[in-house]
């Protein structure tokens, strides 16, 4: 008959090769067990407004500054201490001016562009659509002379496709081909008209839209400054100061007024003549009747 093993005879074979286990942390109180959270993005529209928020606060601490230590004789300051202030505030005063300046370039740079998107877009694909068939006409045509004719209107045809790439992003843009005011009477006619309108458009050769751009774009290809002239600062319209707002602001509603008035004296006037003319009838009616009856009848 088999005899049982005691316990400690079937712990020894696994005591010899011990299992590895998992140590435990020992618990710290006010210690979270959550992930640790994510810095907030800031973006850098807010970077720029803090920053130009703390360029202000500094000049006007740096202005308060110099005017109490002018004013109350107590407060001194040294001299190499003084220069150095002010040397401090030119800085941070033409810092803000360029900041406030690129602001608000940016912000007329985004309008026109966004006000002349579909104009420019519509004068590239046109201008491209026009450039592609004239080099087609080019390569097929073995008559020298009129070889040489098609290649000035593929010349201008590619300054047309420059013109609405390259046109300056600031200025106000002039398209090459003005819409006609004739309405379209159905949209099976478009492909015919776009037809007739290239074709007028090739017709067509030579400098167009804003004329005096044209003339700079074509000199900008020649000379490889074309990214220049697309991107040139001198098209930015001048500050218009506050006081100048105001004044404009104040001047259109005395305009306004001004009209009213004088449309009111203009109602008034011909309701008097009405009224005259109503009463100068009235008397000539009365009149005739007492001479047609007479006085002794």
């Amino acid at each position: 008959m088999s005899q049982k093993r005691k316990h400690a005879d079937a712990t020894e074979p696994s005591s010899s090769t011990p299992k590895p286990f998992k140590k435990h942390r020992a618990f710290k109180p006010g210690q979270s067990h959550s992930k640790p959270k994510k810095r907030p993005h800031v973006s850098s529209d807010i970077d720029k407004s803090t920053s130009t928020h703390a360029l202000k606060s500094r000049i006007r601490d740096l202005r308060r500054l110099l005017a109490h230590v002018d004013n109350v004789g107590d407060h001194k300051m040294s001299a190499s201490n003084r220069i150095e202030r002010e040397r401090e505030l030119e800085a941070c005063q033409h810092e803000l001016q360029e900041k406030l300046e690129s602001t608000r370039e940016a912000e007329y740079r985004k309008k026109i562009i966004g006000k002349y998107h579909h104009i420019r877009f519509f004068d590239r694909q046109k201008g491209t659509r026009i450039l592609k068939k004239l080099k087609k006409e080019y390569e097929t045509e073995e008559d020298q002379t009129k070889k040489q004719h098609l290649a000035e209107k593929v010349h201008n045809a590619q300054v047309d496709v420059n013109y609405s790439i390259y046109y300056p992003l600031l200025k106000p843009y002039a398209s090459l081909y003005p819409k006609s005011k004739k309405s379209k009477t159905s949209d099976s006619d478009d492909a015919n008209e776009e037809d007739i309108d290239d074709k007028a458009n090739r017709d067509v050769d030579g400098p167009k839209g804003d004329l005096d751009m044209w003339k700079l774009v074509e000199v900008a290809m020649a000379e490889g400054t074309l990214d220049a002239l697309r991107n040139r600062k001198e098209d930015m319209p001048a500050l218009v100061s506050k006081k100048e707002k105001k004044t404009k602001e104040q001047s259109q509603p005395q305009r306004a007024v001004k009209s009213k008035e004088k449309k009111v004296e203009e109602k008034l006037a011909a309701a008097k003549n009405r009224r005259e003319r109503r009463a100068l009838g009235v008397q000539a009616q009365e009149e005739a009747e007492e001479s047609d009856g007479g006085f002794f009848e």
